[in-house]
């Protein structure tokens, strides 16, 4: 218990900013703002980077930490192009959405729109416009562009699954586990660090829980991890 983790040695500050304004900037399109609201309510990047910086134990190779850390937070550059977006036509999203038509006219911030008109359509139809998506993007000029840039053509790190199997084999190999997911990671180090699965509480009911509309001040979980 002794041995420093992750987060009380360093911490990618400028990344996890950028990450925590674009999400913040989806509004409405934010993962759990159609669940339930809370004013202090962190973004979902920030606490999955507490919850895994608390985890992830600090080795005497700092450089390697740092990106180690970034694979898992899909924030380096394989898990950024991971992450990457096909580009729909604006036309073909305002044709399953008429009624942002004139919003999408009078907005200066189409980015958050798009992302809330996106949130807003059923599953069936997302499926079908996932169809005529097209990535317009070569890696070369991926690459090329700034970190806030490349996240514009970037889903956010809770729409995907994770790190794919190429850097969970740097990862594993780093941290001496076997996971194949975030969530068999944090029960591994969590076993490995306090002898059991580790709990996360917030007391303010901002990190990933909201309160129950049914239940008054029953609080009901949700998965940041």
């Amino acid at each position: 218990m002794s041995k420093k983790t992750f987060i009380e040695t360093q911490f990618p500050i400028a990344r996890l900013s950028a990450e925590s304004y674009r999400e913040r900037k989806a509004v409405s399109g934010q993962t759990l703002t159609g669940i339930g609201k809370w004013w202090g309510r962190k973004p979902l990047v920030l606490v999955r980077a507490s919850i895994l910086g608390m985890l992830i134990p600090a080795s005497h190779d700092p450089k390697r930490d740092a990106e180690i850390f970034l694979k898992l937070m899909t924030m380096d550059d394989g898990g950024l192009w991971l992450r990457r977006k096909a580009t729909l036509p604006d036309r073909e999203l305002l044709a399953a959405a008429p009624a942002y038509r004139q919003e999408w006219k009078d907005t200066d911030d189409r980015e958050s729109l798009r992302d809330l008109i996106w949130e807003s359509l059923p599953p069936e139809e997302r499926e079908r416009l996932n169809e005529k998506r097209r990535f317009s993007l070569s890696r070369d000029s991926f690459e090329a562009l700034s970190y806030s840039d490349k996240l514009k053509v970037c889903l956010r790190p809770e729409h995907i699954r994770g790190p794919d199997l190429e850097a969970w084999s740097e990862i594993n190999a780093h941290l001496g586990t076997s996971a194949g997911s975030l969530e068999e990671l944090v029960a591994e180090l969590g076993r490995k660090r306090f002898g059991r699965l580790p709990q996360v509480g917030d007391s303010f009911c901002g990190g990933g829980v909201f309160l129950s509309k049914l239940q008054g001040s029953a609080a009901r979980p949700t998965r940041a991890i």
